[in-house]
């Protein structure tokens, strides 16, 4: 990258340190509500006692991102019940 000798450093507009402000905030909230989104989840995953694949369905995440997200917030994964074959 080259720069120019006695190049005055420019100054950006208002408008444009506005905007890049107002980014930066709803960047953040984003952030703050995907999170938030991310906790209903594992909450939802805990309270129903239903597989990473059935809550998956209901999110726009995969079931592996499901997963991710209770092993993040410490939800146990749902056990299938082992079938027992009873012999005579």
């Amino acid at each position: 990258m080259t720069t120019r000798k006695n190049a005055e450093p420019h100054e950006p507009s208002q408008n444009l340190t506005d905007a890049l402000d107002e980014l930066a905030k709803a960047e953040a909230l984003l952030e703050e509500k995907r999170q938030a989104a991310r906790k209903a989840v594992a909450d939802e995953l805990r309270a129903s006692g239903l597989p990473h694949a059935k809550i998956a369905v209901l999110t726009p995440w995969t079931e592996e991102t499901v997963r991710g997200i209770a092993r993040e917030h410490g939800v146990a994964p749902k056990r299938k019940p082992t079938v027992r074959s009873i012999k005579d």
